[in-house]
C-alpha cells in the first residue's frame, strides 16, 4: 500500500470515528486540568508549567506532565473554554500517534526482510486496528486523557527516527539522533508512560545484536533521562497521602491474573466499556456482590493465568521470527507497569492499554500473516466483521463524554458503580439543587466504601442545605480526621456556623485556608469574608502572601485589583489588573474604571 494512501485513510477514519467526541463537554478531571488550572492561561506561563506537577488546585498528585499542560495552554489561547476545540486537538494527537505508529511498524518489519508492499499492508492494518479500537476512547474522547496520545505520538516517532538512524550513513545519522533524543524527552514530559520508550528503544537496538549500536543508543538515552530528572525533581510537588486500601502482597498475584483476563476481554470483544474498572472482590459490591459474583472473579483468576501462560508461550515460540517476536516483546514490556506488578491508583484501567495494545496488535497481525490466516476465507470474514464492529463501538462509546451527567450515569449503568462515581454524581446533583438525589447517591457511595471522607464531606453539604445542622456537624467532624480533606471540612463547618447563627467564623476560615496544600477556592472565600466584614487591609495582606507563593494566578491579581480599588488606591489596582491581564490572555478586555473595578 502506498504510504500516502495509508496516511490519508488513517487521518480520515480517525476523525470520522471520533466525530461524536467533538460535541462532548468538559467532564471529571477536565475541570481541574482545564477550567481551573491557572498555569494554562498565558504564554508567559509556559516555563512556569514545567515547574509544577499536575492538579495545582486539586490536591496532591504524582503526575509530572508539562507538555500535556502546554498543549492545554495552546488550546486555551485559541479556544478559551469552548470544549470542541480541546476535543479536536485530542483527536488530532491520537490520529498523529496512529500515523507515527504506522511509520514505526513499517520500519520495524524490515527486520524480517519482508517486501515493501507486504510490510506496508501489515503496518497499516495494525495501525488501523489500534486507531479505531474503542478501548482507546478513554484516552481520546476524554480531554484529561490527552497525555496518552501525546506520549505515544512522540514515542512512536522517536522509535521510527531511531530505526532510520541505525540504517543511515554515519554522516547523516547525527540528525536522526537529535530527533530521536528530542522525541524521547517530549514523550517522557507528556506522561510518565513515555519513559518506557527509553527501554523499548534499547531493547530494539539490543535485538539487532550489534554492541556498538547499543552503546550509541545508551549515549542518547542517558542524557535524555538526566534532563528529564533535572526538570522533574525540583518541580513543586504536593504528595498525596498514602492509600489506606492498598493491595496486600498476598492478593497481588491474584489481581495480576484477573487484570490479564480483563484486558484480554477488552481487546478481543470491547462491548462493556466504562471508566473506574476494578478486579478486586468487594464485600459491599463494586458491581454485583454475593457468592455468584465472587465465583465469577475466581473464574476470571483462572482465565487470567491461562492468558498469561498462553502469551508467554506464544512469545517463546516466536523467538526466531523477528516480525512477531519483537512487537510481542515490546508489548509485554510496556504492559508490565500496568499489569499489577506496580501498585497504582487502580487495579485496571482502559486507557492503560493505550501503549501496549499497539505492539500487541502489530505482533498479532504479523503472526496471523506468517501462519497464512489472512488467506483463509473464514478468517477474512471474521476479521472484516471485527473491523466493522470496532469503529462502530468506538463511535457509540465516544458519546459517553457528552456531559458530566451522561458520563457518570452511563459509567454507573455499565458496571462502573464505584464509590468514586457515586460521589461525583452526588456532587453533581448537589450543585443542581437535587438534594434527595444527592443524598441517595452519596449513601450508595458509603455503602460501597464505609467512611469515605469525600462522600461524608458532600453528605455534610447536603445536610447544611436541608438545614439538618446536627447531622451536618457530626458528619463533617468525621472528615476533619482526613489530612487530605481537613481544610475543606473546616470550610464547610464555617458555612454551617454561618447558617446556624448568622456569623462568619474568621478563625475557622483562616485555619481552612492555611491547612494542607494551597487551595485557591478556600483562600478566596476567606479573603472575601475579610473584605465583607470591613477588613480589606487584612485581606490584601493575606493576598500578598498568596501571590508571593503563586504569582502566576491571574484570578488572584484580579481579586487584588478589586480590593485595592475598593479602598481607593486606583493606581495600585491598575498595576494589579495589568498583572492579571499578563497572566490570562482572555482578560485583556478588563480595565479599571474611574468609578470602580469592572
Amino acid at each position: 500500500m502506498p504510504k500516502r494512501i495509508a496516511l490519508a485513510l488513517l487521518c480520515a477514519i480517525g476523525f470520522i470515528v471520533y466525530l461524536p467526541a467533538l460535541r462532548a463537554g468538559f467532564v471529571w478531571d477536565d475541570r481541574a486540568l482545564v477550567l481551573t488550572d491557572p498555569l494554562i492561561r498565558s504564554w508567559q506561563l509556559s516555563w512556569e508549567g514545567f515547574q509544577h506537577f499536575l492538579f495545582v488546585d486539586a490536591g496532591g498528585s504524582d503526575f509530572y506532565r508539562p507538555l500535556q499542560r502546554l498543549s492545554y495552554l495552546i488550546d486555551y489561547a485559541i479556544f478559551a473554554f469552548a470544549p470542541m476545540g480541546y476535543h479536536f486537538v485530542s483527536v488530532f494527537w491520537h490520529t498523529a500517534a496512529a500515523v507515527a505508529f504506522f511509520f514505526f511498524a513499517e520500519e520495524l518489519l524490515r527486520f524480517s526482510e519482508m517486501s515493501t508492499t507486504r510490510r506496508a499492508w501489515l503496518a497499516f492494518l495494525a495501525a488501523l486496528i489500534w486507531l479505531v479500537h474503542p478501548v482507546q476512547s478513554a484516552a481520546v474522547a476524554y480531554i484529561a486523557g490527552r497525555a496518552d496520545p501525546l506520549a505515544a505520538a512522540f514515542g512512536f516517532l522517536a522509535l521510527f527516527l531511531g530505526l532510520r538512524m541505525l540504517r543511515a550513513t554515519r554522516e547523516r545519522s547525527l540528525g536522526w539522533a537529535i530527533g530521536l533524543g528530542f522525541c524521547l524527552l517530549a514523550s517522557a514530559l507528556s506522561k510518565e508512560m513515555g519513559l518506557l520508550f527509553l527501554a523499548l528503544w534499547l531493547i530494539i537496538v539490543f535485538a539487532r545484536g550489534h554492541c556498538s549500536e547499543f552503546w550509541r543508543a545508551l549515549a542518547i538515552v542517558v542524557p535524555v533521562l538526566a534532563l528529564y530528572l533535572s526538570l522533574r525533581v525540583p518541580a513543586e510537588h504536593f504528595t498525596k497521602p498514602p492509600n489506606e486500601h492498598a493491595t496486600s502482597s498476598l492478593a497481588q498475584p491474584i489481581l495480576i491474573a484477573r487484570a490479564a483476563a480483563e484486558y484480554a476481554g477488552l481487546l478481543i470483544f470491547p462491548l462493556h466499556l466504562h471508566m473506574d474498572r476494578d478486579v478486586q472482590t468487594h464485600a459491599a459490591g463494586f458491581a454485583e456482590s454475593g457468592p455468584e459474583a465472587a465465583a465469577w472473579r475466581e473464574l476470571q483468576t483462572l482465565l487470567g493465568l491461562a492468558v498469561i501462560a498462553g502469551t508467554l508461550y506464544a512469545v517463546w515460540r516466536a523467538r526466531r521470527q523477528p516480525a512477531v517476536f519483537l512487537p510481542l516483546l515490546l508489548g509485554l514490556v510496556s504492559y508490565l507497569p500496568v499489569s499489577g506488578l506496580v501498585r497504582l491508583n487502580a487495579t485496571v484501567a482502559e486507557h492503560w492499554l493505550y501503549l501496549p495494545s499497539a505492539f500487541l496488535f502489530l505482533g498479532a497481525v504479523a503472526a496471523a500473516d506468517s501462519l497464512g490466516i489472512f488467506q483463509r476465507r473464514t478468517a477474512q470474514i471474521c476479521l472484516t466483521t471485527w473491523l466493522i464492529f470496532l469503529p462502530l463501538r468506538a463511535y457509540v462509546r465516544n458519546g459517553d463524554w457528552k456531559d458530566q451527567r451522561t458520563f457518570l450515569e452511563r459509567t454507573i449503568a455499565s458496571g462502573g458503580d464505584s464509590a468514586r462515581m457515586f460521589i461525583n454524581l452526588g456532587g453533581l446533583e448537589l450543585s443542581e439543587g437535587h438534594l434527595k438525589a444527592a443524598r441517595r447517591d452519596l449513601e450508595a457511595a458509603l455503602a460501597r466504601e464505609p467512611g469515605n471522607p469525600l462522600a461524608l464531606l458532600n453528605l455534610g453539604a447536603v445536610a447544611i442545605k436541608q438545614r439538618d445542622f446536627a447531622q451536618a456537624r457530626s458528619t463533617l467532624q468525621k472528615v476533619t480526621a482526613s489530612p487530605e480533606l481537613e481544610a475543606r471540612a473546616q470550610e464547610s463547618l464555617s458555612v454551617l456556623e454561618e447558617r446556624e447563627n448568622g456569623r462568619v467564623n474568621l478563625l475557622r476560615l483562616r485555619m481552612a485556608a492555611h491547612l494542607g496544600a494551597p487551595n485557591w477556592s478556600i483562600e478566596k472565600r476567606y479573603l472575601m469574608a475579610l473584605a465583607d466584614l470591613g477588613f480589606p487591609e487584612r485581606a490584601i495582606a493575606e493576598l500578598r502572601t498568596c501571590l508571593s507563593l503563586a504569582p502566576y494566578r491571574a484570578e488572584s491579581w484580579a481579586t487584588m485589583s478589586e480590593l485595592l480599588q475598593c479602598i481607593g488606591r486606583p493606581n495600585e489596582a491598575a498595576i494589579a489588573l495589568a498583572e492579571a491581564r499578563a497572566d490570562d490572555v482572555h482578560l485583556r478586555g478588563l480595565a479599571v474604571a474611574d468609578n470602580g473595578h469592572r
